[in-house]
């Protein structure tokens, strides 16, 4: 099999009905290219399977949104698909990419209570339920959604599949509203006049 799949039988009219709102014929364009969309397009720039799995979704999410202005090309609405699912990739690349800067400026950010300064293992204990009394004071000032996610993810280090399915966000979703909720956390750090050097 090759990277490009052959066009549908009818493909046109196929099309056509989808646009006018037709599940079955959506279903039909859904069923000739997830696969190969999944596995020539979305696993070559992800390498996750789930990663790639939720873009699949948020692909044809999107194809289904965008149909009824999608203009035929002879050629067949492969390419328009593809052009969506990699688009979905990079989305998600960028947002991990992000993820993973936010996890240590976030670390950075909580450590900046800290002081620094060496301690006994009495005092260091205590500085930590005092450090996570104060971090939980600022998490009360945000977003509840932002305070929550940045509970589950980073302090309670959960799963990114936990904390979506919690949140009753999907993946990429969850990416996003991680980002957000850090940008919102370094506010609200710098309002109490907590000196920060990571950048958001």
């Amino acid at each position: 099999m090759s990277g490009r799949p052959q066009p549908l039988p009818d493909e046109a009219r196929i099309v056509e009905q989808a646009q006018q709102g037709d599940r079955r014929a959506f279903s039909q364009i859904y069923r000739a290219y997830a696969r190969t969309l999944y596995g020539y397009v979305l696993i070559p720039m992800l390498g996750d399977p789930d990663d790639a799995e939720d873009c699949l979704r948020e692909t044809f999410l999107a194809a289904n949104r965008a149909l009824p202005n999608y203009t035929w090309q002879p050629s067949g609405i492969y390419g328009w698909l593809k052009v969506l699912a990699k688009n979905k990739a990079r989305d998600l690349l960028r947002a991990s990419g992000r993820r993973q800067r936010l996890r240590g400026a976030f670390a950075e950010h909580v450590d900046a209570f800290g002081g620094g300064v060496a301690k006994s293992p009495g005092d260091e204990e205590l500085e930590r339920e005092q450090l996570r009394g104060q971090i939980e004071g600022l998490l009360d000032t945000l977003n509840p959604r932002y305070a929550k996610v940045l509970r589950l993810r980073l302090l309670e280090d959960r799963e990114r599949d936990e904390c979506a399915q919690i949140m009753d966000v999907k993946v990429g979703t969850l990416d996003v509203l991680l980002y957000r909720a850090c940008r919102s956390f370094k506010q609200a750090c710098e309002k109490r006049g907590v000196a920060l050097r990571g950048e958001l």
